[in-house]
């Protein structure tokens, strides 16, 4: 089939590379001309694993195309799936969805035929319905636009991962839409259904809230493994035993019962935001400050692990050099979204501290974004004069270096806000290792 896809950005490429893989005949649309001269050449705009590849395999193909132009891209596609970005809008709980009415009307007001438009981008709980309303109304009299809304559940650093082999497909609809839609995409997701991925069809409020559940589900775990950490601290417990002995009950699992600096990107925080948020409109106060707490526990992580600092360093953070590895929210993304490393690296800064930040890939981003940080190209150039070191992002580049080649550091002194060194190896190098928050507990547990 032809297939528009509308906004290139971490989800609309890699879901596009993924129509591309399943035989269709894909044209990705973006009007940023930066990002469609990385596309033109045949890489991906942003850092990514093995997204590069697809585009150079499916463009030599002849099956993927980039423009700017909605005509072109109205004109070529039977089926339309928008992508663009909603982020949190400024000031507020809730997301901006100004890019996707935007191109959601570009799309129906340029159209001849019938067509139908399937949303894959993130919006607050019952704006699926209403967005589809105003494509329907801004399309030609006389032409029937059907628009569905698909959550989608990628996952950065494994994006392209997740975009071929999704886990389930959701798809929200109008009860009078749903047989045609429902046609339509069984016919774009053949190969997915074929291979026994299930799909789950309803209304639309159902699509929403389908993804803002996971989302929140997904960052309650992870900021109840944090909350659990504090207790183990408390109590002089040993956090990874209890996290693995959890882990191994098949009702719970594994993902996510990680310790640590907490979650960040450009998904989960302005997802469950706008889920407390839609929750209290709603009436459902509980539901509300549940939500607000989950995110709250989060955020306080990384206060911690300025206040963990500050108790490290002699004479405070005013005047003191600090070294932090990682900026990126997570390791194997070029994406600074809502990093908890970087804004670890920003507050630290604002306390008085000069900040040395190394990231095997976002240095750039930084220094264009953060000029207040003094950013630097290797591991042990962040150390130069440093009181001590904050292991921010959980790089496998850090742990695997060895610590005893920073024997010539003056830093001593290591806050491992991730738990992903080996304590053993580093304090057998003369490191004092430290996991985050345990300076608060440190006292009472001797006594």
């Amino acid at each position: 089939m032809k297939i528009t896809v509308i906004g290139m950005g971490r989800l609309g490429l890699p879901y596009l590379t993924a129509l591309a893989e399943l035989g269709h005949d894909v044209l990705g649309v973006d009007i940023n001309a930066e990002t469609l001269d990385a596309l033109r050449a045949g890489r991906c705009p942003f850092d990514e694993p093995s997204v590069t590849d697809y585009i150079a395999k499916h463009t030599a193909a002849g099956r993927m195309r980039f423009t700017d132009s909605y005509d072109e891209a109205v004109a070529h596609g039977e089926v339309f799936f928008l992508a663009v970005a909603t982020p949190q809008l400024e000031g507020a709980m809730t997301m901006d969805l100004s890019a996707v009415e935007e191109a959601i009307v570009g799309v129906a007001r340029r159209l001849t035929r019938d067509a139908v438009l399937i949303g894959k981008s993130t919006v607050p709980v019952g704006f699926g319905a209403r967005l589809a309303a105003r494509a329907s109304a801004a399309a030609p009299k006389g032409v029937r636009l059907r628009v569905g809304w698909s959550p989608d559940f990628l996952r950065e650093a494994l994006s392209m991962e997740t975009s071929l082999h999704p886990a389930r497909l959701v798809l929200g609809s109008s009860d009078a839409d749903r047989p045609v839609i429902e046609g339509v995409i069984r016919r774009v997701w053949g190969g997915w259904l074929e291979a026994g991925v299930p799909l789950l069809s309803g209304n639309f409020v159902t699509a929403d809230l389908t993804k803002a559940a996971s989302n929140a589900f997904l960052s309650t775990k992870m900021s109840f493994a944090n909350l659990v950490d504090d207790i183990c601290q408390a109590a002089g417990a040993d956090f990874g035993i209890v996290s693995r002995a959890m882990a191994l009950d098949q009702r719970i699992g594994p993902f996510g019962l990680t310790a640590g600096l907490g979650w960040g990107g450009s998904c989960l925080g302005k997802d469950i935001r706008a889920f407390a948020d839609r929750a209290q409109e709603l009436g459902e106060s509980a539901a509300s400050e549940f939500l607000t707490a989950v995110d709250s526990t989060n955020t306080g992580r990384r206060l911690l692990a300025v206040e963990h600092t500050a108790t490290v360093l002699p004479a405070g953070l005013k005047g003191a050099v600090v070294a932090v590895w990682g900026a990126s929210f997570k390791p194997s993304v070029g994406d600074i979204s809502d990093s908890p490393a970087l804004d670890v690296a920003l507050r630290l800064h604002r306390a008085g501290a000069e900040v040395r930040v190394h990231d095997p890939s976002v240095n750039d981003l930084v220094r264009r974004h953060q000029p207040e940080l003094t950013v630097v190209d290797a591991p042990a150039e962040a150390l130069i004069g440093a009181g001590v070191l904050i292991v921010a992002t959980d790089w496998p580049r850090y742990t695997a270096l060895d610590p005893a080649s920073l024997a010539d550091s003056t830093t001593r002194t290591v806050i491992d806000a991730r738990r992903c060194l080996d304590p053993s190896r580093w304090r057998a190098a003369g490191w004092d290792h430290q996991t985050l928050g345990a300076f608060r507990h440190h006292t009472a547990q001797e006594a």
